[in-house]
């Protein structure tokens, strides 16, 4: 039944896409309309003011063991976009990087942020049609600090002393930034007929970029992303990483720089190869 449904499906799109292709005149053809000609990602970033409070969303995932290290409090992977339409459940899923051990939420403060980071994605085909436009948002809040100070806490004592060896002191009890409310969210959708595109995500455990007194949560997080037509599948990962300072790096970005700055190998016509 699936397979039957799947046929229907396709000659449902082969008999729309000629109408489609008649209308715009005999200088195109179908394979014009599923043919890439070009594709562009643009960012606009934000920051929405400095001190904030995160919406509160349940603990997804049971911190444990993770005694004295990082954890993610939320989803390890979620969709935000599938077969052309925002997925379900995308609105309650986050991730994020905060203490391991057994912890107060009212003990954590100085959340910043959200820093939101929105992509646009645009495919045109060679009939100058975006048969892909879609965009997303990365939003997460970043800063949040332990404040155990002026308060008996034997947990935190017995982190302290396991780590120095000696009993904590005021300064040891105000530590750390965290993230929470790590989202990827879609933010519009608009896929021509005969297109599919789906993006998922995929969290990293979550690392620690300071001291193990004084922890600076990272997270990192990647895209998986397909485009498709009747005809051909393409895909890719786009990797992003966020800390608890506010930093945010593109990482593909950045890859795709460095790659564009080593030009093309220089082969001498004069050398030889021998073989013994």
């Amino acid at each position: 039944m699936k397979i039957i449904k799947t046929t229907m499906a396709l000659a449902t799109i082969l008999s729309i896409v000629p109408a489609f292709l008649s209308a715009q005149g005999e200088q195109f053809s179908e394979k014009d309309y599923y043919t890439v000609k070009d594709s562009a990602v643009t960012l606009t970033a934000s920051e929405a003011g400095a001190a904030a409070v995160p919406p509160e969303l349940p603990v997804l995932t049971p911190l444990k063991g993770a005694e004295g290290g990082l954890a993610n409090a939320g989803l390890a992977a979620w969709g935000v976009i599938t077969s052309g339409a925002p997925s379900a459940g995308y609105a309650s899923a986050y991730a994020s990087a905060i203490p391991g051990f057994s912890f107060s939420w009212g003990n954590i403060t100085g959340w910043q942020g959200p820093k939101q980071m929105v992509y646009q994605y645009k495919v045109t085909n060679l009939m100058g049609v975006d048969v892909i436009n879609v965009k997303y948002k990365i939003s997460f809040f970043y800063g949040g600090t332990e404040d155990y100070s002026g308060k008996e806490d034997s947990r935190l004592d017995n982190y302290v002393a396991q780590a120095t060896g000696q009993a904590p002191t005021k300064d040891d009890k105000i530590h750390g930034r965290y993230i929470t409310n790590f989202t990827v969210q879609p933010v519009s959708v608009n896929v021509k007929w005969g297109w599919k595109f789906d993006l998922t995500v995929r969290m990293s455990d979550p690392m620690n970029i300071g001291t193990k007194m004084n922890p600076v949560a990272a997270l990192q997080a990647s895209l998986n992303w397909t485009q498709s037509t009747p005809f051909s599948t393409n895909g890719g990962t786009l990797t992003y990483n966020v800390d608890g300072l506010g930093n945010f790096k593109d990482l593909t970005k950045e890859e795709m720089d460095r790659t564009g700055e080593i030009g093309p190998v220089q082969v001498s016509k004069t050398a030889k190869v021998t073989w013994n």
